[in-house]
């Protein structure tokens, strides 16, 4: 599904469009919309979709200003600031401040209770001279959580608000005024720059550049198709994507290099699932291990032993792709590595050869974990993942 700025008179109307499977938009009419900041955790966006002149007009139940869900995206996202005229933006640099648009935002939708999940995957900014950035939403948010983790042990005016924004974006509760007035009180602080202030904190807290174009966080993978209003797939499909693309995010950080380092040598370049030892040798480039982000949102410890994995590339690539499950089963007193009935389910239908995969599941042995234990991987992290992929935790 996409949220769209449709041409309206002067300002633009924004739609809600397409489908999820079997979600089309008229099943939403009416429903409270909230919008996933991190998986597990959301804001309210003060605002329904509605039918208006036969088009599904997203309107808020709250009357704000600069308060509409692309605008709270947008500053969640520490983006400039946002018009809804288009014809009022021009220049070379896009992200200026009320100098584009939101013109797209891909969303995958998930309906629970009473409301409406809006979870943003891929935001299109635009302006009138033609000049279109496409942003990964978990690339940026990874590099806005960086800053927020950064700034929470420093007590100056820059860190205040940093934090201040990091309370609002973090609440379910947070009122518009409070959401926007968190991101106008940063904007402030940071005296008032017209240009992308992400960069600015980045610099100021010493994280360096994500590994990502400089010009924004356009990702290799994003293109017109990506923004197709029907979508085909489940609810579950979605959550491993978002989950996937979290992890590419988390390992462009610029403590990648020392996490993975910290990872693998905990582990002595040995695959976790299999056993098997895979370091780098005189004869090959790279070593046959990855090191992969349980939790690749965590707030705190991202890039600690505790929340990395080491794999081969072929369960690392499994392990995203949700085919493995690694929990604790306290029953074992083990870490156990599963695989989802409806994973063998689809393997089934696809005649996909499983047999190396089932061979792998079960109880790990202790000698394949680090051997200093509290480098062993984290059971919270853990539940929490399995909780999300399940379904439990938006």
């Amino acid at each position: 599904m996409n949220i769209t700025l449709r041409p309206s008179g002067g300002r633009g109307e924004y739609e809600l469009a397409g489908r999820q499977g079997d979600l089309h938009v008229h099943d939403l009419f009416g429903l409270p919309l909230f919008i996933e900041i991190l998986p597990g955790m959301e804001i309210n966006a003060y605002s329904t979709c509605v039918l208006k002149d036969g088009k599904p007009r997203i309107r808020l139940t709250r009357q704000a200003r600069n308060a509409h869900p692309s605008a709270l995206i947008a500053a969640a996202m520490m983006l400039p600031k946002p018009r809804r005229e288009r014809h009022e933006t021009r220049g070379t640099n896009v992200l200026s401040w009320e100098q584009f648009v939101v013109q797209t935002v891909r969303i995958d939708a998930v309906k629970r209770g009473g409301g409406v999940l809006i979870c943003p995957v891929t935001i299109r900014i635009e302006n009138a001279d033609d000049v279109r950035l496409d942003i990964s939403f978990a690339e940026r948010m990874a590099r806005v959580l960086r800053v927020w983790t950064a700034a929470s042990p420093d007590r100056d005016e820059i860190a205040s608000a940093v934090r201040a924004h990091a309370t609002a974006f973090s609440s379910p509760t947070a009122t518009q005024d409070q959401l926007i007035g968190a991101f106008a009180a940063l904007h402030s602080t940071l005296k008032k720059p017209d240009t992308d202030m992400l960069p600015l904190l980045e610099a100021h807290y010493k994280l360096g550049r994500m590994n990502a174009p400089s010009t924004g966080d356009i990702s290799a993978e994003v293109t017109d198709e990506t923004f197709a209003e029907e979508v085909h797939v489940n609810p579950t499909e979605a959550r491993i994507e978002r989950v996937r693309q979290w992890r590419l995010a988390a390992v462009r950080g610029a403590s990648a290099n020392t996490f993975r380092s910290t990872v693998r040598d905990a582990y002595d370049s040995r695959c976790l699932f299999t056993g098997q030892r895979l370091p780098r040798t005189e004869a090959t480039t790279t070593a046959g291990v990855d090191v992969a982000h349980i939790l690749p949102w965590s707030r705190f410890d991202l890039d600690a032993a505790t929340n990395g994995l080491c794999l081969s590339k072929q369960c690392h690539w499994a392990f995203d792709e949700g085919v493995f499950r690694l929990s604790f089963d306290d029953k074992v007193n083990a870490y156990v590595v599963a695989i989802p009935n409806p994973v063998h389910h689809a393997a089934h239908k696809a005649k996909f050869d499983m047999a190396a995969f089932d061979a792998i599941t079960g109880p790990i042995p202790e000698n394949r974990l680090p051997k200093n234990s509290a480098l062993w991987p984290s059971k919270v992290f853990l539940t929490e993942l399995n909780q999300f992929l399940d379904g439990k935790v938006s």
